[in-house]
Parts: structure tokens; sequence; C-alpha cells
């Protein structure tokens, strides 16, 4: 070691010696008392070798607070409008707690309505589609959902239906579940619901009558798409022809109505049948010696489909003196058991 001092002194070796009295006085609690004074503590590396080092680095400063989710008053306004569209307002505070916890986009409709599509509500809503989706049809979005609903109402009101008549969200369930288009619709209530509403009272009587259906339900019995439209049609026809009997004093059942109508009898040619049976006079009633013969027996004569009535009653005429009282053949036979029995109205083999 060099002679670097005055006076041949060695000042490293003085340094060495003054850091070791420094840190020897620090443990001493007059040192640490003078030490906290200046703010320094004998544990310093600063006298540690008689060397200074840097201090250690500052803590980073913390990061700054995450900015909170701030949702908007007027969004709940905003989802009971969107809701009141589809029939949902009851989900209104679910659909609020996904906005406010940011789930879904208050701007996107669309997204606000399939966020509840997994509710009970909603499928009860829109519970059509499920019988779509059975049928391996697509699921219908509610929007599409919701206009075919508005269409079927529309096609009910124009054909002069009533508000709150067979438009019932169940009533259009049924018509969504059952695939029927708008169009179809409108055909189903022309071909049925048409035809017995704007025919004359007594064919709406016969509708109650041959099947039980008041007029307050006949839309629903004509356009229920689980009924077939030949079975709505051959039903409303019956129901015309029963019509013309019970203005001669006939009542017919529905299955001979049906019959009637099946084997082409039109209302026309219904009333002109009926009209004959009118004029047998006595040859309705029953003598001695002689059959009595039903309302509908009498009626099957007219119209040809019951061969064995026709052969009665020309025995009647035979038996009694002369013709058919008050003019007109109401039959002519060209054998007297068997052949050919033409009538006013049909023709039986």
């Amino acid at each position: 070691m060099s002679d670097t001092g005055l006076g041949g002194v060695d000042l490293n070796l003085n340094l060495e010696n003054l850091n070791a009295e420094l840190l020897a006085y620090g443990q001493t609690p007059e040192g640490r008392a003078a030490f906290a004074e200046l703010n320094l503590s004998a544990d310093s590396p600063y006298f540690s070798d008689g060397e200074t080092t840097d201090p250690p680095p500052p803590p980073p400063p913390p990061a700054p607070a995450q900015l909170m989710f701030s949702p908007n008053p007027d969004a709940r306004n905003t989802i009971k409008a969107v809701l009141s569209t589809y029939g949902l307002e009851s989900l209104a505070e679910v659909l609020w707690g996904s906005y406010t916890s940011g789930l879904v986009d208050i701007n996107n409709e669309q997204a606000l309505v399939y966020s509840i599509r997994d509710t009970e509500q909603y499928k009860t809503r829109f519970a059509g589609n499920a019988a779509r989706l059975k049928s391996g049809l697509a699921e219908l979005s509610p929007g599409e959902y919701i206009g075919l609903e508005d269409a079927y109402r529309t096609v009910l009101r124009t054909n002069g239906l009533p508000p709150g008549f067979y438009d019932s969200q169940d009533d259009v369930q049924k018509l969504i579940e059952g695939t029927v288009s708008p169009d179809e619709l409108q055909r189903r209530i022309q071909l049925g619901y048409n035809a017995v509403v704007n025919a004359d009272p007594e064919v709406k009587r016969q509708m109650q009558t041959l099947y039980g259906i008041t007029e307050g339900q006949l839309a629903a019995y004509f356009i229920d798409p689980k009924r077939g439209e030949e079975l709505i049609a051959n039903q409303a026809r019956a129901a015309q022809i029963a019509a013309s009997g019970a203005k001669f004093g006939i009542q017919i059942s529905g299955s001979f109505a049906e019959n009637l109508a099946q084997s082409g009898i039109t209302e026309q040619q219904a009333r002109a049948g009926f009209g004959e049976v009118g004029k047998l006079g006595e040859l309705k009633q029953a003598f001695a010696g002689e059959t009595a013969l039903s309302g509908e027996q009498l009626a099957g004569a007219a119209f040809g489909t019951d061969v064995a009535a026709q052969q009665e009653l020309e025995r009647k005429r035979r038996l009694r003196t002369g013709e058919f009282a008050g003019g007109g053949s109401f039959a002519r036979t060209t054998g007297e058991t068997s052949g050919s029995i033409s009538t006013s109205v049909g023709k039986a083999q």
C-alpha cells in the first residue's frame, strides 16, 4: 500500500478504520440515535465495506384502476320497449341484469332477444317453433314468427271475422304448428266458414244439430289445421242439404246428409228433392198392410239412393186409387220390383 496521505499516513487505512469505528458506534444506543437524526442506519450499505452503492430502485407506480361499466339509465326503457314488441315484458329485469353486466349490446335488438331464448317465457311465447323443429323445419326468428301471426290476423279481419275471434295466441300457435300459410288460411275460411256463416239461419242450425257446432265455433272448426279440407267442405255441404230438408219438415242425420254431399248432390238439387217429398201428401202415411217410411227413406227415394223405399212408394201408389193427388210423377218404374227407377233428382240402379 503506497503512501498517499499527509505526513506519511495511509489514507485508505484511516478510512477503513473510520468505517469500522462508525459501524461499531452504530451498534450502540448513542450511535443509533445519532444516525436516526441523520436519517442513516448503521446497517446501511454505505458503511458495509467503505464503498457506496446505488440505492435500490423505487417500486413501480400502481397501475391505473380499471374503468367501471356505467349503464345508461335510459337503456331500461329501451329494453322494455323491445320486449313489449314480443310480449315478453316479464323478462325486463333479467335482460337489464345482462346489460348491466356488459353481456349484451343495447343497440342490437336481435342480440337482446336471443340472449333470453333459453328462458321458459321465451319458449312459451314462441312455442310453435318446437313443433316445427320436430317436423324438420327451420326455427322461425322472433321477427318472422310475429310477422306470420300478423299475417294470420290480417286474413281473419279481411274475411270479416271480428277481433278476438280465433286470433288468440293459442289459436295462431296452432296455425304455425300446422305450417299453415296465410294463403292456406284464406282458402280454409272461404271453403268452410264463409260458406256457412253467410248462409241462411237454418244452415247454421243444422251445423249445431249435426255436429254440435255453434256459430261462435265455426271459424275455429273450419280453419283448424288438424282437420282435412275435404272433410270440412263435405260437412259444410251436408249442413246445407240438411237445412233444405228441414224447410220441408224432414230432419235427416249427419251421416245421411254427408252421403248425399259425397254423392254430388248440390244445395239446389237438395231443395228440389225435398220438394218432391213434400208433394207426396198421404203417401207419406202408412195404412194397414203398408210399411211406414221414415223421412230419410223418403228422401233416399227422392234422390235415388234408396231403391227399396222407391219401390215401397210405388206399391203404395198402386194399392190406392189413382195417381198422386196434386199432380206430378214422383217415381216411375219400368218393372215391379226391379229395374231402373228414375226420379226428378237422381237415379238408382
